[in-house]
C-alpha cells in the first residue's frame, strides 16, 4: 500500500525518463504485494490465480528497476531499441510460462500443508528457479548503476547509500523464507522499494537528485538546500575554488561571492585565479528535489577557452571601434571626405557621411551610384575613367583642381588621392594589378587654396605689369637724370636708379614664384654641373670684376628638376653683391653615395642674420624679409625638390650649401 501511495509524488520528478522509472517501480511492486496479500485471503479455486499474476507484476518489477537505474544514472540503456526488444521478449516468455502452468506444472506446483499451520503450499520448478536467478542478477546490475554513479559524484553519499541497501534486506528475507519453513513466504522485498521510495522522494530528495545532476559530467559542482546553503560539493569543485573545503553548512555568498552573484540574471561567467592563469566558469542552476523543494545544483563549466577567445573578439572589437572612430576623425580632419569605388563597375562602395556637407548628397545616396553622378561633364567624366584605368594598372595618383558637381549643380573644385585597394587574402609580396578590387579616394577641399593662388595671381601680374612698367619708366628718367646733373644731385639720381633695379629685381623674383608654382613635384635625373657652368657664366657677364672658382666632377646627376638653376643662381647672384670688393666666389660640387652637395663660398663680410633665417627656415615675413625675394625663392625650390639649404658658421664669408638627393639612375 504504501507502493502505490507513493506513486502520485512520485510524478513530481522533473524528469520525465526517471518519473516514469518511479511510477513503474512503485506500480509493480505494490500490485505485486496486493497479489501476494490477497494470495492469503482469497478463495481456495482462485488462489493459483491470482498467486501466478503476482508473479508476473514481481518479473514486472525487475525491469522497471532497471529503467529506474538507467535513466536516474544518465545511461541510456533505457532508450535502446534492441535492449528493449529483448527485455520484452524475455518478459512475455517468462510470463507465458507462468499463465500456461496448469497445463505443464513445470514452473510450480501446489499441496495442502499443514505445518506449521494449514495452508496451500507452492512448490516451484526449474522455470521458476531460473527466472527468480534472473530477476537477482537483474537487480544487482541495477544496484551496480546506482552505486557507481554514487562513487563517481565525489558527494557524501552515505545516507544514500545505507538507504540504496535497503531494498537488498527484503530480498534477502525472500530467500531464508523460501529454504526455511520457520518464516512464512510471503513477498518482502515491496517493502524495500517502498522505503527507498520514501527517502528518496522526502527525506534525500535534494540530495538524491543532486548526486544523479553531477555525477556524470566531472565538472565542478556545488549542491546548495533551500536556504542556500552549501550541503555539499564535488571534488572537482574544491580542486577549481580551494576556500569550498570545509564549508559545508555556510552560505555560499560568504565562501564564493562572485559565485552566488552570477545565479543572479546577469553575467553568469566568472573568473577565478589559478596561478599565473586565470580560468573562467560558467555557472548553470538546476533545482532539484521532489515536489516543492527549492534546493539547487551549482554547476560551474570550465569556459576558459571560450571566455578567452570572447574576450578577444571584444577587445578587437573595442579596438576596431577605436580604429572607426580615429578614422572617423581623421578624415574630418584632414579631408572633405572619403570614398572608395568598385575597380571593376566604376560605381561608389562607400562615402564618409562628410560627402554630405560637402556635394550635399548623404553617404547612402552615394553608395551604389556610378562614378558620373558627382561630376559636372562628359569630358570630366572620361578624364576620371583614365584616372580609374591607371589606378586599376596599380598607380597611385594625385590630382589638383579636380572639378566635381555638388547636389545644387554647381561645380567645386578638388585635390583627390587615389590609391588601389588590394584583395587583403594576398600577402603583400605577391600583390599584382590584378589583386585590386577597388580604390580609395581621399579628396581636400581647394576653394580656399584657388583663391589664394588667384590673388597671388592678381598681385604678380600687377607686379609684372603695372608695378614694372612705372618702374621701367621711374628707372629710365632717372638714368637721363644722372647723366644731365652733376654733383649730389647726379648721386641722388643714380640711387634713384640703383633702388628701382632693386625693385625690378622683385618682380622677376616673383614671376619666377608663379612659374614654378603649378609644376610637376614629380623629380628626374638632373646633371647640376652644365646648370652651375652656365650661371657662373652668367655671373662673370653681370660682374666682371668678381673672381669666381669651381670645383667640380665631369658630372653630377642629382634627383631634381630643371628649375634647380634658378634657386642656384640666387644664391651665386646674392654671393657676388654681398662678397669682398672684388668679390670672391668658390663653387665646389661633391658626391656621397645619397646626395650631390653644392657649396658656393663668398669672402664678403657674412651674411646678416636676417638673411640666414631666410635661408635656415623659409621665413619671409615684413618684418624680417633680407634684401629681396631671392633667397626665399632659392630656399622655396631646393626645399620643394626634396633638398636641404644649411649656412655652416664660418669666421669670415658666408657658405651655402645645397644637398639635392643623387640620382639612382647614375
Amino acid at each position: 500500500m504504501a507502493c502505490l501511495l507513493l506513486i502520485p509524488r512520485s510524478k513530481t520528478f522533473d524528469d520525465p525518463e526517471i518519473q516514469a522509472g518511479m511510477v513503474g517501480l512503485l506500480g509493480t511492486a505494490g500490485a505485486w504485494a496486493v497479489f501476494k496479500t490477497v494470495f492469503f485471503v482469497i478463495p481456495g479455486p482462485f488462489r493459483e490465480t491470482v498467486y501466478t499474476v503476482g508473479l508476473i507484476f514481481g518479473f514486472a518489477t525487475v525491469w522497471a528497476w532497471l529503467y529506474f537505474c538507467s535513466a536516474y544514472t544518465g545511461r541510456t540503456l533505457h532508450r535502446n531499441t534492441t535492449l528493449r526488444r529483448l527485455g520484452l521478449g524475455v518478459f512475455l516468455t517468462v510470463s507465458l510460462l507462468k499463465l500456461t502452468n496448469p497445463l505443464h506444472g513445470v514452473y510450480f506446483t501446489t499441496r495442502e500443508a499443514t505445518t506449521p499451520f494449514r495452508h496451500l503450499a507452492i512448490e516451484h520448478g526449474l522455470l521458476h528457479w531460473g527466472a527468480t536467478g534472473l530477476s537477482y542478477v537483474l537487480s544487482a546490475v541495477g544496484l551496480f548503476m546506482i552505486f557507481e554513479l554514487y562513487v563517481q559524484s565525489g558527494y557524501d553519499t552515505r545516507p544514500l547509500g545505507v538507504l540504496t541497501a535497503i531494498l537488498g534486506v527484503p530480498v534477502v528475507v525472500d530467500v531464508l523464507a523460501l529454504v526455511t519453513p520457520q518464516l512464512l513466504d510471503v513477498i518482502y522485498a515491496p517493502i524495500g522499494v517502498a522505503v527507498f521510495a520514501l527517502g528518496t522522494m522526502f527525506v534525500f530528495a535534494p540530495r538524491f537528485l543532486a548526486v544523479r545532476s553531477t555525477a556524470q559530467s566531472g565538472t565542478p559542482s556545488v549542491f546548495l538546500d533551500s536556504a542556500g546553503r552549501i550541503e555539499d560539493y564535488s571534488p572537482a569543485a574544491t580542486t577549481a575554488f580551494p576556500a569550498l573545503a570545509g564549508a559545508t553548512g555556510d552560505r555560499l555568498e560568504d565562501v564564493l561571492p562572485e559565485v552566488a552573484a552570477a545565479v543572479e540574471p546577469g553575467d553568469r561567467i566568472v573568473s577565478n585565479e589559478r596561478g599565473e592563469h586565470t580560468q573562467y566558469y560558467l555557472v548553470s542552476t538546476e533545482g532539484v528535489g521532489v515536489g516543492e523543494s527549492a534546493a539547487q545544483v551549482l554547476t560551474l563549466t570550465d569556459v576558459t577557452s571560450i571566455e578567452r577567445k570572447r574576450r578577444e573578439l571584444n577587445r578587437r572589437e573595442q579596438e576596431l571601434a577605436e580604429r572607426n572612430e580615429l578614422y572617423r576623425a581623421v578624415i574630418a580632419a584632414s579631408f572633405a571626405f572619403v570614398f572608395r569605388i568598385d575597380i571593376d563597375e566604376r560605381r561608389f562602395t562607400f562615402a564618409s557621411p562628410s560627402v554630405e556637407d560637402f556635394l550635399g548628397y548623404t553617404a547612402d545616396e552615394i553608395d551604389g551610384e556610378p562614378t558620373d553622378v558627382i561630376v559636372p561633364d562628359e569630358q570630366t567624366s572620361d578624364l576620371a575613367q583614365e584616372y580609374l584605368d591607371q589606378v586599376a594598372d596599380g598607380e597611385e595618383l594625385q590630382v589638383r583642381d579636380f572639378p566635381l558637381e555638388n547636389r545644387a549643380g554647381q561645380t567645386v573644385h578638388t585635390d583627390i588621392r587615389v590609391v588601389p585597394i588590394y584583395d587583403p587574402n594576398v600577402p603583400d609580396e605577391r600583390k599584382t594589378a590584378d589583386d585590386i578590387v577597388g580604390a580609395q579616394s581621399m579628396v581636400w577641399d581647394a576653394t580656399e587654396r584657388r583663391r589664394r593662388e588667384g590673388l597671388i595671381s592678381v598681385i604678380n601680374r600687377v607686379l609684372r605689369h603695372n608695378v614694372r612698367n612705372e618702374l621701367s619708366l621711374i628707372n629710365g628718367y632717372a638714368e637721363m637724370l644722372a647723366t644731365d646733373l652733376d654733383g649730389e644731385a647726379a648721386s641722388k639720381a643714380t640711387q634713384i636708379v640703383e633702388t628701382a633695379d632693386r625693385l625690378l629685381g622683385l618682380t622677376e623674383s616673383a614671376r619666377e614664384l608663379e612659374a614654378n608654382r603649378d609644376q610637376s613635384p614629380d623629380l628626374e635625373p638632373v646633371d647640376v654641373v652644365p646648370i652651375i657652368e652656365e650661371a657662373v657664366r652668367k655671373l662673370r657677364e653681370r660682374y666682371p670684376d668678381a673672381s669666381v672658382a669651381v670645383d667640380s666632377p665631369e658630372a653630377a646627376v642629382a634627383e631634381a628638376l630643371p628649375r634647380v638653376k634658378t634657386a642656384l643662381w640666387e644664391i651665386l647672384d646674392n654671393a657676388a653683391k654681398h662678397g669682398g670688393n672684388p668679390p670672391s666666389i668658390d663653387v665646389e660640387v661633391t658626391e656621397t653615395d645619397d646626395r650631390v652637395l653644392i657649396a658656393i663660398a663668398d669672402d664678403g663680410p657674412g651674411i646678416p642674420e636676417t638673411e640666414r633665417e631666410v635661408l635656415s627656415t623659409g621665413v619671409e615675413e615684413p618684418l624680417v624679409h633680407g634684401q629681396g625675394l631671392g633667397l626665399w625663392l632659392a630656399y622655396w625650390i631646393v626645399r620643394n625638390l626634396d633638398g636641404e639649404v644649411n649656412i655652416p658658421e664660418y669666421e669670415q664669408g658666408t657658405t651655402v650649401e645645397v644637398r639635392l638627393p643623387r640620382s639612382s639612375t647614375v
